[in-house]
């Protein structure tokens, strides 16, 4: 049994196991350092944590601007929200450190704790003490000694060089906050002299983001756009005296270059509307001015390619047509010297790679190969290098490589700013100045009562939550879940209580699909394809993975539990459980399966920017359309039931707005069951699931977070 030690304060109780801040018993939302911070102050409570200590304990082995702790302290202070005439939490001492005050009572609690698979001893092994060793033996062991105290000095040398170096690396700039505003300041984008940076401006009113302005020095800003589109991708003209954006409607997409001074706006060209959920720069002005790369898909429901649109006359010319199977290319951004185009390839919600094509067209090289999330970039002045935030080391910091390398680079350089979440970055092409902000993505899963019309948050962290689904007997929910720092699949039971992770290799796993009996849990790793099948042993209580060698795309159980049902580009398989073998049920690729209760139907999508549901029939393999409608990449935003289908669907007036629908296989008629409370990013927030009474919908929601512009100088 292992200790689950709960730290509780006031209304508060933090989880130091799981990393969760309570109040009054509801998940409060907070980024995983901001808890690691209050974590830090807890376990000192009455005593003052110096900065140096509280940078020890909560950025280990890296070196970070005091920015990042400020900005930390903050996100605590607003999530513990001290009431009016009380004292708050967090006392601040002036050039020494930080206190938590009031009293701290710590509950210590037994917790079952599963594993992945049972530990295998360690083989019996012959006496080793020196009493019985020959002389050459004990002489032997005393060199070895030697030797590995050498090699442990060795080791500590090269890290000390390696932090000397980061700190050298990292002093030599100035990280200062430059937006403060209530909401969300995104894609920030700098001008060539860095005087002035554009950004989106999200604010808490749920209205769409308007184009905002700031310059250097200035204690406010200016809001460039005042209607209700929805804007994106705000680009600098070179001369700084102009700005091409996005608006984009349920429509059209439309390039519009705006003035800064007078609010003046000018068509250059139009697209079809935008595949929903790529919230990223879509956009950039090339420096000699005369174009526009525009990332848009290539035709409607489609990846996004890259376009070259003339800024004269609006004449476009297509750059990239990536594979189907991805989300798209992404973030362009030309090169100082006017050649080259780089950009982000969006292969999945946790794997995006970087790319360049020269501006003459051509096949794309690529640059990375780390299988990764990559979020943002940007070209150094000279062009020979670029700047990107990955979280290639496991927390999202800035890299540095190679723009012209023949091969993808194993080892970029690391640049000393870090962040917890996605950055998003832009540098000035004539200063040193870099300008970054940092998206927090809380996702979390919620409960919608279909007979109520109430949502109740059930399982909350700091981290990434996703991909619920109900056990068949509706008594435990497997999720998906970062908060370990890499995906894993997890077990609660039906109020989101006694979570459990369950697997622990990193095998990047998806959408976990339950047995009959519940016992075994069906998935794959969304890297290689394999299936995964995790297995629950009453006798131990312990779960293990099994690998099976065989590859497909979200396996479902039939209801009998003898067959897996899984999607490849070519087919549709169906896989008996007991020997492997498998048989084609269908000539069409597939993923993001659904079966229904009776095992006749299996619903699936066949690419991922489409609108449509697809259906097999797994007697006959008869396929035909099953619904239209659905969010472009939200491709699991659905369950069956046995006469029909929730979904999830956009609004016809609003690019922004969306709802959950039923369709009705009978009757083929659709009807809202509810407005969704806010936009949800579909890429990453997995598929919804209903109970086996049909009572419940378990869906993602997406909590609302800050962010700020921090500007970098110099940045060299």
């Amino acid at each position: 049994m292992k200790p689950h030690r709960l730290y509780k304060f006031g209304s508060f109780s933090l989880d130091a196991t799981a990393r969760v801040l309570l109040r009054d018993g509801e998940p409060v939302a907070l980024t995983r350092k901001s808890v690691e911070t209050l974590l830090a102050l807890v376990e000192h409570a009455g005593q003052v944590v110096p900065r140096e200590e509280l940078f020890r304990l909560i950025w280990p082995d890296r070196v970070v601007d005091e920015a990042n702790l400020t900005q930390n302290i903050a996100m605590v202070r607003r999530a513990l929200a001290a009431e009016r005439g009380t004292p708050a939490w967090i006392e601040t001492f002036s050039g020494r450190g930080y206190r938590l005050t009031g009293p701290v009572i710590i509950e210590e609690q037994e917790s079952v704790t599963f594993t992945a698979a049972p530990e295998v001893s360690p083989a019996p092994s012959a006496p080793t003490s020196e009493t019985a060793a020959s002389p050459a033996r004990r002489a032997s062991v005393r060199w070895l000694a030697l030797l590995g105290a050498g090699l442990v000095v060795l080791v500590a040398v090269g890290w000390m060089i390696r932090w000397m170096n980061n700190r050298r690396a990292s002093a030599g700039f100035r990280v200062t906050p430059f937006t403060r505003l209530s909401g969300a300041e995104r894609q920030p984008v700098v001008s060539t002299d860095g005087k002035k940076v554009a950004f989106l401006w999200e604010r808490d009113d749920g209205q769409p983001p308007s184009v905002c302005v700031q310059t250097a020095g200035a204690s406010s800003h200016q809001q460039i756009t005042r209607d209700q589109g929805h804007y994106s991708s705000p680009a600098w003209s070179p001369d700084g005296r102009a700005l091409a954006v996005l608006r984009i409607d349920p429509s059209a997409t439309e390039v519009l270059i705006l003035s800064p001074e007078t609010g003046e706006a000018r068509l250059v060209t139009s697209f079809t509307p935008p595949n929903y959920g790529l919230e990223r720069r879509l956009l950039d002005w090339s420096p000699d001015g005369q174009w526009l790369a525009v990332s848009h898909p290539v035709r409607p429901n489609k990846p996004n390619g890259l376009f070259l649109v003339t800024v004269a006359t609006g004449e476009k010319r297509l750059l990239t047509e990536p594979p189907l199977m991805v989300g798209g290319d992404i973030e362009p951004r030309f090169s100082p010297d006017n050649r080259s185009l780089a950009f982000i390839r969006y292969i999945h919600r946790s794997h995006q790679e970087l790319y360049s094509i020269p501006l003459t067209g051509g096949e794309p090289h690529q640059l990375t190969d780390d299988g990764k999330q990559i979020s943002s970039h940007d070209w150094r002045q000279d062009s020979s290098q670029i700047i990107f935030a990955s979280d290639r080391s496991g927390e999202f910091r800035l890299w540095q490589i190679r723009a012209q390398a023949t091969k993808p680079e194993k080892n970029p350089q690391p640049v000393g700013i870090y962040g917890e979440f996605p950055m998003e970055i832009s540098l000035a092409r004539q200063a040193q100045t870099l300008v970054y902000s940092i998206q927090p993505e809380d996702r979390n899963i919620w409960r919608l009562d279909l007979k109520e019309k109430k949502w109740t948050r059930l399982i909350a962290s700091s981290a990434q939550d996703a991909s619920p689904q109900y056990s068949p007997k509706g008594d435990q929910i497997c999720f998906r879940s970062n908060r370990s720092g890499e995906d894993h699949l997890w077990v609660s039971d039906a109020e989101g209580n006694n979570q459990t992770q369950i697997t622990t290799e990193s095998l990047f796993p998806s959408v976990g699909h339950w047995s009959p009996d519940g016992r075994q849990i069906a998935f794959n790793n969304a890297r290689t394809g394999e299936l995964c099948l995790a297995s629950y042993n009453e006798t131990d209580r312990r779960w293990s993975v099994r690998r099976t060698g065989i590859t497909g795309i979200h396996p479902v159980f039939s209801p009998d539990g003898k067959w897996l049902y899984a999607g490849t580009p070519q087919s549709l398989v169906r896989i008996a459980a007991a020997t492997g073998q498998e048989s084609i049920l269908a000539l069409t690729g597939g993923f993001s399966l659904g079966l229904s209760a009776d095992g006749q139907r299996l619903c699936f999508v066949r690419e991922l920017n489409e609108t449509s549901l697809w259906q097999v029939m797994t007697e006959t393999g008869e396929v035909s359309k099953a619904v239209e409608g659905l969010i472009p990449g939200c491709t699991s935003c659905w369950a069956l039931t046995g006469q029909g289908i929730y979904h999830l669907g956009g609004a016809s007036h609003s690019f922004d707005a969306q709802s959950i629908y039923y369709y009705d296989f009978t009757t083929r008629q659709k009807r809202e069951i509810i407005k969704y409370p806010e936009p949800l990013a579909p890429l990453g927030s997995g598929p919804f699931s209903l109970s086996p009474d049909q009572r419940y919908l378990l869906c993602v929601r997406i909590d609302p977070s800050g962010s700020d512009i921090m500007r970098v100088e110099p940045f060299e």
